[in-house]
């Protein structure tokens, strides 16, 4: 099927001025017409629900049997402890439970930079006020544990699935996602004399743990895999169990059957290649066997709706005619 040539966006920048760990807008221009809206749209909804992150799941805190004691000599209660550890951004990429814990006897304010992490974890938010030890007498001791998720899981929801059963351990509302914030506007933009043309600008604040453009990429990576896999990209071709040929067989057929391939050419639509790979790579031209061993890699990733996936497909192929992609 053909298509009206449609303008893709020459401009995709980022606004350096404004540009942080937890801020950013990205302009790109120029659009046809409804599509800012509809990347917009996309994009929004896929970093607000889809992307996993790290967060508190449980709390121990010593001296607290529940999440509504008092600690002597502590400035804040329990409920006011645990609000501050839900406000934490972690970096963590591992799938075990980790910990973080505080330890601290003497007066004074404490941050998330207080915290002792595991390997592999980093608290994006040094600066975030845990607690406040008012007294001679005050002590904190506190341990976090942290998953790695996705979307937002309630207390309710880690109990039915047996977590904080030990006495002590308040679990708390675990909120994975690290985008706080997306918005985006769509403006007119002008292509020579058209003025029809869409501008999207897209701005993402996030909790640190991630940066605006890691959190762009991994989104458009989440859209991408699923667009594959409508294509048939993403979808394994099925495999049919053979009954493996005696070694007779083998030392009789197998031979002249490669020396035949090899001496002759092989349209593709006569090979087991499904038809939309056949029409991906009729469209490049390429319509047999030695025509396809002649394009290397770089040249059938080119090819319109050809990815990584179709180039595992096509090696395959050209490895059972004794082929391989040109180098």
């Amino acid at each position: 099927m053909e298509f009206m040539k449609l303008h893709l966006p020459d401009i995709i920048e980022w606004d350096n001025d404004t540009l942080s760990d937890v801020y950013g807008k990205m302009t790109v221009t120029a659009l046809e017409r409804g599509f800012g809206r509809t990347l917009g749209t996309a994009l929004r909804r896929v970093m607000l629900s889809s992307l996993e992150g790290a967060a508190p799941v449980s709390v121990s805190i010593k001296g607290a049997e529940h999440e509504f004691s008092v600690l002597n000599g502590v400035l804040e209660d329990v409920p006011d402890i645990i609000l501050n550890v839900k406000s934490l951004a972690v970096r963590y990429s591992g799938d075990e439970t980790v910990c973080l814990t505080l330890k601290a006897d003497k007066p004074g304010i404490y941050t998330a930079a207080s915290f002792e992490c595991d390997e592999g974890v980093t608290v994006a938010n040094p600066d975030l006020v845990i607690a406040e030890i008012t007294e001679e007498s005050g002590e904190l001791d506190i341990t976090i544990d942290v998953e790695r998720g996705k979307g937002f899981v309630t207390q309710d929801e880690w109990y039915n699935s047996s977590k904080g059963r030990e006495i002590g351990t308040i679990l708390v509302d675990s909120w994975f996602c690290p985008v706080k914030k997306v918005n985006f506007e769509v403006e007119s933009a002008r292509v020579g004399d058209r003025t029809d043309f869409d501008r999207l600008n897209i701005e993402v604040t996030t909790d640190g743990s991630i940066s605006p453009s890691d959190a762009i990429e991994n989104s458009t990576k989440i859209l991408m895999r699923h667009f594959e896999m409508i294509l048939g990209i993403g979808l394994e071709e099925p495999v049919t169990e053979i009954e493996e040929p005696s070694e007779d067989t083998v030392a009789e057929e197998e031979t002249p059957a490669v020396e035949e391939t090899l001496a002759e050419d092989v349209d593709l639509a006569d090979t087991d290649l499904s038809k939309r790979y056949i029409k991906i790579l009729s469209a490049g031209g390429i319509a047999t066997i030695n025509q396809l061993a002649a394009k290397t890699a770089e040249e059938l990733l080119e090819l319109r709706n050809f990815g990584a996936a179709s180039l595992d497909v096509v090696r395959e192929l050209l490895e059972t005619y004794g082929r391989s992609v040109a180098i």
